[in-house]
Parts: C-alpha cells; sequence; structure tokens
C-alpha cells in the first residue's frame, strides 16, 4: 500500500470512527426525532416523488392509462408565454402582499407595545382577521369592492374623488390590487403578533440609554429596535412569502383568476390545467417548477441569514 493510500484509508477511518462517536453520543436524540422525521418522510416526501413522477407521463384525469412522455411537459412550459406572465404575476403578488403584511405587522406591533388606553381590547381585535376563513374573509372583500353596493366606493363617492363606482376586480389593470389589499388585510395579524412577540424581547434598558443620550424615537427604532428584530422579521417574512406564494383561497373566491387571467397566479394555474382541465400530468410539471422555486428561495434566504452567524 502506497503512503497516499495508506493515508486516504486512515483518514476514512478517522472519519467513520467520528462519525459513530458522534452518533453514539447523540443516539437519544436521533431515536426522539426518528418517529417524527419518518412520519414527514411519509406525507411530505412521497407525495413530492409521486407528484415528480406523474409530470413526466401524459397522464388524462378521465382514464387509468398513462403515456411516459419525459421532460416534455417542462419543456412546453418554459416556452411558453403563459408560464413568465405567471411569473411576474405571481412574483407581483408575494412581493407587494409581504411587503405591505410586513410594514403594517410592523406598524402595529410597535403600537400596541407602547402603554396605550385598551390596548388588550385592540390586540384581540387585531386577530380577528387571522380567524375568520379566507374565503369568508375573500367574500367580505369582493362586497366591500362591488362597484354598486361597496363600503369602498360608497367612500370616494362621497369624498369626491370618483363620479361612478368602480369595478376594480372587474377591470384588468387593477384588479389584483383589489385581491392583494384582501390578502394584506387577512395576513397582517400574524405579523403583528410575531413582531409584538420580539418586541417585547428587547431589554428596555437600551431605549432608556439611548434617550439619555438623546435619541429620538426615530433614531431608537432605526438603531435599536429593527436590529434587535433582525431574526424575527427574517422568520416572519420567510413564513409569509411561503404561505402567499401558495395562497389560493382568496384569489380563487374574490375572481377566480380573472379578468383575463391577471389575477391568475402559479397556483391558480395548477389548479385550472391539472383539475379543471384534466391535465393532471402539466400540473404536476407546474407543481414541480413552483416546489423549486420556493426551495431555491428558501435556501437563498437562509443561506443570507446565517452568514451573520445567526441559528435557527
Amino acid at each position: 500500500m502506497s503512503l497516499a493510500e495508506e493515508y486516504t484509508d486512515t483518514t476514512d477511518a478517522s472519519r467513520l470512527e467520528r462519525g459513530l462517536a458522534y452518533f453514539q453520543r447523540n443516539s437519544r436524540a436521533y431515536l426522539l426525532i426518528a418517529p417524527t422525521a419518518l412520519f414527514l418522510l411519509a406525507v411530505v416526501g412521497y407525495p413530492i416523488l409521486e407528484t415528480f413522477r406523474l409530470s413526466l407521463y401524459q397522464s388524462p384525469a378521465d382514464s387509468n392509462i398513462e403515456t411516459f412522455v419525459g421532460l416534455q411537459h417542462y419543456a412546453e412550459i418554459v416556452t411558453s408565454d403563459i408560464f413568465y406572465q405567471l411569473l411576474w404575476q405571481t412574483g407581483r403578488w408575494v412581493v407587494v402582499g409581504v411587503a405591505g403584511k410586513t410594514v403594517m405587522g410592523l406598524l402595529i406591533a410597535v403600537h400596541l407595545k407602547g402603554d396605550i388606553r385598551g390596548r388588550k381590547f385592540f390586540r384581540t381585535a387585531f386577530l380577528i382577521p387571522w380567524g375568520i376563513p379566507y374565503a369568508i374573509s375573500a367574500v367580505v372583500f369582493r362586497w366591500i369592492e362591488h362597484p354598486q353596493f361597496g363600503f369602498l366606493n360608497a367612500i370616494l363617492l362621497k369624498l369626491g374623488l370618483i363620479e361612478q363606482g368602480i369595478g376594480i376586480l372587474g377591470n384588468p389593470d387593477i384588479a389584483w390590487l383589489g385581491v392583494v389589499v384582501a390578502d394584506i388585510w387577512i395576513g397582517t395579524p400574524f405579523m403583528a403578533i410575531i413582531f409584538l412577540a420580539g418586541l417585547q424581547s428587547i431589554p428596555q434598558e437600551l431605549y432608556e440609554a439611548a434617550a439619555i443620550d438623546g435619541a429620538e424615537r426615530w433614531h431608537q427604532f432605526c438603531y435599536i429596535t429593527l436590529p434587535q428584530l433582525k431574526s424575527v422579521i427574517l422568520i416572519a417574512t420567510l413564513l409569509s412569502t411561503i404561505w402567499t406564494f401558495v395562497s389560493f383561497d382568496t384569489i380563487w373566491t374574490m375572481t377566480g383568476g380573472g379578468p383575463l387571467s391577471t389575477t391568475a397566479t402559479l397556483v391558480i394555474h395548477i389548479y385550472q390545467v391539472g383539475l379543471q382541465n384534466g391535465n393532471l400530468g402539466r400540473g404536476a410539471a407546474y407543481s414541480v417548477v413552483g416546489f423549486l422555486f420556493l426551495f431555491v428561495f428558501a435556501i437563498i434566504y437562509l443561506r443570507v441569514y446565517t452568514r451573520g452567524g445567526d441559528e435557527l
């Protein structure tokens, strides 16, 4: 045996020994998480693999016959114009929705942390949108934005900003705004509660020391609140991004993806192609593409998050 082979063999043996020793030290922890890991593998891993397998076949929903087509669905998707339109509409929906929920949630949390009268009532009241089913909230907003009987048009007419009611959800240029406002209203309470919990963990001494040094409230917010909330904001926005990306109820209830598919996102299109049109293979291919987008986004997001030495 040469010196290089002997060195490689020794290194591999050393790594194997270290691995076994590490496993023995943490064997109890592995045994405790094993049932949950197996359960997740069964209920999450298997559907993902089955969806990928289905995406390689031409499989109509009304037939048991499957024809292997390889990557044909993926090739047709990336060369179609509708795919890039869906990416733009999904990105717009996610970016505006998450930004709106984050800003509104942070503003509400900062004010609820202060010593205001009726704080307990407002904390409870802000949870109401989170407790109402998405479909019901969407129906309420559809009535609010109704061109003839809607509350929003009534206010705009009263203020003299418009001369006649506007059919927001029927206008291809602004329908997505009408839907995203409803999504922001639904998702803001979750962000506010998460941010409020993070704010209460910031030591009050930091604000008192800053006040003694003459720092104004805006500077305290920029140099104390935001840095201390960094971890909470990153995790909350990551969760909100995933939930907004896969959101279905609000869009489908308010517009069904219309008018002219201007409010359709990738998830809405998956439902239309796979279940309404019965093309399970193409719908599965769209699902895999959407999953890959979210997976890559989460990896990059967490890499950026942990670059500063923070841990989950």
